[in-house]
Order: structure tokens, then sequence, then C-alpha cells
């Protein structure tokens, strides 16, 4: 069945979403475990008591980030960043006043509230998703120089063997650029999002990440803090569970 350019734009946006956030939040558990690990020796301690199962967890964490994070830039994947900029390239129109005028109407707005909420509606042009797209080209670079080949060759399809050469891969990575990565695709799909249903001017500002978060309500929260919060909870928790075990015993 043959659908609108809105509504095949709508749906590649969701996945996206839904790629970008998997990723984000499978990463920043693995740094959720990590430094907490790193920062806290009862943690530590207690991890060590079942270290099978955090070597096994830990590194499927890993291994989950990159996966995902491949699916995202790979241009042979079926749903992929280019794929996203293309439907927005493609029909212009969707992004018009009158497009989102109907949308808001469809949304519960009367047609003279829509109307004035889309007066001063932001319509791209080509020239700018063409500056999207060179912003995502320089991400492109430095996923295919540093990350790609560990998620091709190490995590996805395991080509290399050779535990030094491996390691010497991941050597070259870097968690503040992996971070900025994530920040740069949550504020894409944020963008594209405010654009879509709000009509709001292209801005594409990335947020650092705070961590740990601390008093932030969830709501402010990107979907990565989020995470990172919960699995240190987590972390005390069991740590709290082997202390009432061994005085117990």
């Amino acid at each position: 069945m043959t659908i609108t350019a809105e509504a095949a734009f709508e749906q590649e946006l969701e996945i996206f979403r839904k790629e970008e956030e998997t990723a984000q939040q499978q990463f920043f558990a693995y740094l959720s475990v990590r430094e907490l690990a790193a920062s806290d020796t009862e943690v530590l301690r207690a991890m060590n008591t079942t270290p099978l199962f955090w070597l096994t967890t830990h590194h499927a964490m890993l291994v989950s980030a990159f996966i995902a994070l491949g699916r995202i830039f790979d241009q042979n994947s079926a749903h992929n960043i280019d794929s996203l900029m293309a439907l927005a390239s493609k029909d212009l129109s969707v992004f018009s006043r009158p497009a989102l005028a109907k949308r808001k109407e469809k949304a519960g707005l009367k047609t003279d509230e829509a109307a004035a909420y889309v007066s001063d509606a932001f319509e791209p042009t080509a020239s700018d998703l063409r500056a999207f797209r060179k912003k995502i080209k320089a991400q492109r670079v430095i996923y295919e120089a540093r990350y790609r080949d560990i998620r091709d060759k190490v995590f996805a399809h395991n080509e290399i063997f050779d535990l030094d050469l491996a390691n010497q891969l991941l050597a070259n990575t870097s968690v503040a650029e992996m971070k900025a990565a994530f920040g740069f695709l949550h504020a894409l799909y944020e963008t594209l999002w405010q654009l879509f249903h709000n009509g709001r001017k292209l801005g594409l500002n990335a947020r650092a990440f705070v961590l740990p978060p601390g008093s932030m309500a969830g709501a402010q929260m990107l979907p990565g803090e989020k995470v990172f919060r919960e699995g240190q909870r987590v972390l005390a928790h069991v740590v709290r569970g082997i202390e009432a075990e061994a005085k117990g015993s």
C-alpha cells in the first residue's frame, strides 16, 4: 500500500528515534556500570562475587551499542540516517505551513487556531537540509574512521580474532567522542520532530550529557542520563543485597 510522503517521513523519524535511543541507552548503561565499579570499591567487591554475569552483561551492553550505531550510519541498512534525510528532502511540502495546519487540526485545534499557530512557522529550504547533511557527513567520517571496523569486524561478524588488533582498534575510540555522537543524533531527532510537529526553525543544538544526572527531573533527562542513573541504582541495590546476605550467613 502506498503511503503519503508525510506518513513515510513520520514513520522513518520514529524508527530513527528508536535506533538512536537504543544505541544511546546501551552505551550509557555500559558507562554506568564501568564508572561506578571504578569509583566505588564496595560496588566492585559486590560485582566480583558474580564476575561472569557482570563480564557478560557489561560486554553485551557495549556490543549492542555498537551494533545499533552501525545500523544508523550504515548506508546498506534498511533504515538509516540517510534514509531519514532523503525522505525529509524529497518533498518539502511536508514541512509547509498548510501541511502543518492540517496536522494541528487533526491533533484537535480548530481551523482558525491552527492557522494562527502556523502563521510564523518555519519552512525549510533544500539549502537548510543540505546543511544538515554536511553535519551528518562530519559525524559519519568519525564513525567510519574509528568505529565502523569495531562494529563490523569485531562485534558483528567476528572477522578479527587477534586480541591485540581488536584492542588496538578500541584504543582509538573515545568515550567523549561517542557521547558527542549520541548527543548529535538525539539533537537531530529532536530538531526534525519539532520541525514536523511544531514548525520550529532548524537548530541542532546538542547539549552535553550530565553524568550522573543528580537531581534532574526525569522529563529533563536524556535517555542516556536516565539509564545511567538507573544502572547505578541497580548496582547500589546489589551491594546492599550482598551485604545483607553476608550478615545473615
